[in-house]
């Protein structure tokens, strides 16, 4: 070993026996071989000799260390010219390889020469608040505009310290040999990522045990904490500490306990102890327990008594409680959720996470609704690097406000005699499959949903944004993606959650083949063709709504395109036969199928071509780019009779703008409409030179009709078909200075003087607590004229305020509204919101619907937990542009 590591400011307590000491209580020790150095006379080096028995050495105010082993040792930093040469000499620079904040070594086995006292700086003063000293504030508007700041460790994070040599630093040494040392003034002790700071330190050489009497503060990977006297094993990590303040900074909680033990394996015990992740100076919520364990490298710590505080009142009690200390996963009880209305009473939910494998796991939720009953809801989750697959299941036997048909209330309206003798408690489930999957070309999917009835997400539902569902999609399948071709195999159902009686048909299977492939120069073909079998029940239904069967439809096409930075032009050539194999219920009265393998054949022809003309502008200080876009696009298709058809998936379009540019009047395959039409429509936009970004965008366009339009949905053409023109349909964009926008579409019927339909909105969104939202629509068929307003907006820097209206201007209701009051700070979050909304949206007729009022309550507690997660859908599904805060909380392993 080189003589430069044995020599200089490092103490080596435990593997270097010491036989020089400053001037002090010395216990008479044999002589030993080693060298002793001290500064020559001249000032200008070192002298150098073997054992000098028990002469005191001090060099430079500090205690030279040396092993057994002798070796001609470096020359370290000489004093310069106008320092003194004694051992106490304070004034040379400090030489490289030190780190000048805290005067300890880079490399513990470096030369280092001392050359003053070491300042007394926050690493040596034990500090009343730990957390404090650690907590670095940043500038900012958030709530929360800081964070704790960790040391630079000179090793990796998972290195053994008790591998490491101790080096220590003090002002002051006493020792009695082999037995016993005392380090006072500024010591510093450093073994591996290991640092302890304190006053004092008492060494016991037989042991290796350090005793801190007067205050210390220990800083190692994942957690700092300081109290008023602790014991250290230096051979071991075991440690206890009392009266403790402590961070642990992988989790970003602080906390104090009256005892901290470190085990030998690096377990830690607290008793007596109380933690927030709060930031210092803010207790919004603080969780006390009589005591907590966490492992080494554990994912969670766990904690027994429990008492949850908000504000120093205690809001929770648990005897057993797991929270996390990492981004891992561990099996536990989660926080639980906890809501109460006045249709279903209190409403909890305990759930308990099962972390069965790292590519799977679970979470069971036992749920308990006073006026209902007792339920349970589970959730697997498997998830490899192929695929992603979720289940979801719920069950509530016998739920005590239902029977299957009817809610209790509208029972006992109805007097219950006429259609039940008495009210039997129905059970209610849900079952549901979600799966993704990639292999190489393939890909497979699932999305499956089933209910005990329509009425289980009103009812039931946990999100309460899923209530407005009409209706239920269950599909399937593979397809395959590769070189052009497209493959997919696939099939769809539905279930009805709303009062239509005749069920969607389902597609069982469907199978789908595409290819496209370029030719020669901008000469392209394709070819598309699908083979779908349609089924359902077809009880108490006749004529065309009685029909099942299969129906395949091939459809090949040649284009010749350009595209250029001016502009494009398509022409394209097609033509679309489709055949089926029809069946109908022979017990279904009414209109019999003339044919039951029917046809169709249609020739098609189109040419789209646009425009872009560019012009440089300056808007408001602001270097712009306006294009005019002009686009024609003519179609020609070919009528063929299709009365005698089914209308398994087909239906009209709402008209508006991108309309304009369709082959096809219709979606489905079922009806492909006839045409002999041109479409012009042209669009401006305003744009950033500098971004692209686009600032304003405005389109318009009409259909010009060449001859009479003859294929329906049903029945023959009425005087629609029979126009000339089309309503001119526009839609608008904007993006305005200030975070502004504003949206709007028109459809406007200049031959009956009327807007068909239409609607605006204006939303200012300048972060997720700063939105603005108003909006109208108006659509004329369907009988609909709505406005909406909604916002989401802080008073202060730790209040906001909620709210929207929507109201129905057609039956003078209100379809939804609700008002609330929000707390945040960079702890706590606490909602109030009062909500009156119409419990069953399915229905048109709103004058006749019964609505529900409720009061809700979320309270977070950030970093910890939270409940009230209805408050959270609510708020996204009814204010546009609201996303749900991304927040460290309890459900971070889920």
């Amino acid at each position: 070993m080189k003589f430069a590591q044995r020599i200089g400011v490092a103490l080596s307590l435990c593997f270097f026996p010491l036989s020089a000491w400053p001037a002090a209580e010395q216990a008479a020790a044999p002589a030993r071989s080693g060298y002793i150095c001290v500064p020559n006379e001249r000032g200008d080096g070192w002298s150098c000799d073997e054992d000098r028995g028990q002469e005191p050495v001090v060099v430079w105010g500090k205690v030279l260390p040396f092993d057994d082993r002798p070796a001609q040792p470096s020359a370290p930093t000489a004093p310069t010219a106008d320092q003194p040469q004694a051992a106490t000499d304070t004034t040379a620079a400090v030489p490289p390889g030190i780190d000048p904040a805290t005067g300890l070594s880079l490399n513990p086995e470096d030369w280092y020469t001392p050359t003053k006292p070491r300042p007394v700086d926050a690493e040596h003063e034990l500090k009343a608040d730990l957390a404090a000293s650690m907590y670095q504030r940043t500038d900012g508007d958030g709530m929360c505009p800081g964070g704790y700041v960790q040391r630079t460790y000179a090793q990796p994070r998972d290195i053994d310290t008790a591998q490491f040599p101790i080096v220590a630093h003090a002002d002051q040494l006493t020792t009695e040999i082999d037995v016993a040392a005392t380090l006072q003034g500024n010591v510093t002790i450093e073994q591996g990522n290991r640092l302890i700071v304190t006053q004092q330190a008492e060494l016991d050489y037989p042991t290796r045990v350090v005793q801190f009497p007067a205050g210390v503060r220990m800083d190692q990977p994942g957690i700092v904490m300081q109290g008023e006297a602790a014991t250290v094993h230096l051979n071991t990590k075991q440690a206890g500490m009392g009266s403790a303040q402590f961070v642990l900074t992988d989790a970003n909680i602080r906390g104090e306990a009256q005892q901290i033990s470190q085990g030998t394996n690096g377990d830690l015990t607290m008793t007596r102890n109380r933690f927030t992740r709060c930031e210092p100076q803010n207790n919004g919520w603080t969780l006390s327990t009589k005591q907590l364990v966490i492992e080494d490298e554990a994912v969670f710590g766990t904690a027994r008594g429990a008492v949850l505080r908000m504000k120093s009142v205690p809001v929770f009690y648990t005897p057993y409680l797991k929270f996390p200390v990492s981004d891992e996963r561990v099996s536990g009880f989660l926080f639980p959720n906890m809501g109460y209305s006045d249709e279903d009473g209190v409403d909890v939910s305990i759930p308990y996470y099962l972390n069965l494998a790292p590519s799977y796991d679970a979470t069971i939720i036992p749920r308990y609704i006073s006026d209902r009953g007792e339920g349970i809801e589970l959730e697997f989750r498997h998830l490899n690097g192929w695929q992603n697959t979720v289940f979801s299941g719920a069950y509530l036997p016998q739920d005590q406000l239902y029977n299957g048909f009817v809610d209790r209330d509208d029972y006992d309206e109805m007097g219950g005699v006429d259609i039940w003798d008495t009210f039997e408690p129905a059970d209610r489930w849900l079952g549901a499959v979600d799966h993704q999957g990639r292999v190489g070309p393939f890909s497979t999917f699932i999305d499956y949903n089933t209910v005990s009835d329509r009425d289980y997400f009103r009812d039931l539902g946990t999100d309460l944004a899923v209530s407005s569902r009409r209706e239920l999609e269950r599909r399937g399948g593979i397809a395959l993606n590769s070189r052009g071709l497209y493959m997919r195999l696939w099939g769809q159902g539905f279930q009805r959650l709303d009062e239509v009686a005749i069920d969607e048909y389902q597609r069982l299977p469907e199978l789908e083949l595409s290819y496209a492939r370029r030719v020669v120069g901008p000469l392209s073909v394709s070819l598309d063709s699908v083979w779908s079998d349609f089924d359902r029940d077809t009880d108490g239904l006749n004529g065309l709504a009685a029909v099942t069967g299969s129906r395949l439809h091939v459809e090949p096409r040649v284009t010749l395109g350009v595209a250029r930075a001016w502009g494009f032009l398509n022409l394209t050539g097609g033509y679309r036969h489709t055949s089926y194999d029809l069946e109908q219920d022979s017990d279904a009265g009414g209109l019999q199928l003339m044919e039951d393998s029917p046809e169709r054949n249609i020739g098609m022809a189109s040419v789209d071509g646009s425009l872009i003309f560019e012009r440089p502008l300056n808007w408001f200080g602001e270097d712009l780019l306006q294009t005019l876009e002009p686009r024609v696009y003519y179609l020609y298709q070919e009528f063929d009779d299709q009365s005698a058809l089914p209308l398994f998936d087909a239906s009209r379009l709402t008209f508006g703008y991108s309309q304009l540019f369709r082959d096809n009047r219709f979606s489905g395959l079922d009806r492909i409409g006839d045409a002999d039409q041109a479409s012009f429509g042209v669009t401006t936009r305003f744009l950033s030179q500098s971004s692209g970004r686009e600032y304003f965008r405005f389109s318009i366009g009409e259909i010009f009709y060449f001859d009479d339009r003859r294929v329906t949905l049903s029945g023959a053409p009425g005087t629609e078909e029979m126009q000339d023109s089309s309503a001119l349909a526009a839609e608008m964009s904007a993006a305005l200075a200030g975070n502004w926008r504003v949206l709007g579409n028109i459809v406007w019927d200049h031959d009956d003087n009327q807007v068909d339909e239409g609607g605006a909105a204006i939303q200012y969104r300048r972060d997720n607590r700063h939105i603005f939202n108003i909006g109208y629509r108006n659509r004329v068929e369907e009988d609909i004229e709505q406005t909406d307003v909604s916002l989401y907006w802080p008073i202060s820097k730790h209040f906001a305020i909620m709210g929207r209206w929507n109201y129905d201007l057609v039956s003078g209701r209100t379809i939804e509204g609700f008002g609330g009051i929000e707390y945040g700070d960079c702890c706590l979050q606490v909602r109030l919101m009062a909500r009156r909304f119409l419990d069953s949206p399915t229905a048109r007729d709103f004058q006749d619907i019964e609505a529900d009022d409720g009061i809700f309550v979320q309270i977070v507690f950030k970093g910890l937990a939270g409940f009230g997660t209805q408050v959270e859908s609510v708020l996204e599904r009814g204010i546009r542009g609201y996303r749900s805060p991304e927040q460290s909380d309890y459900f971070s392993n889920r």
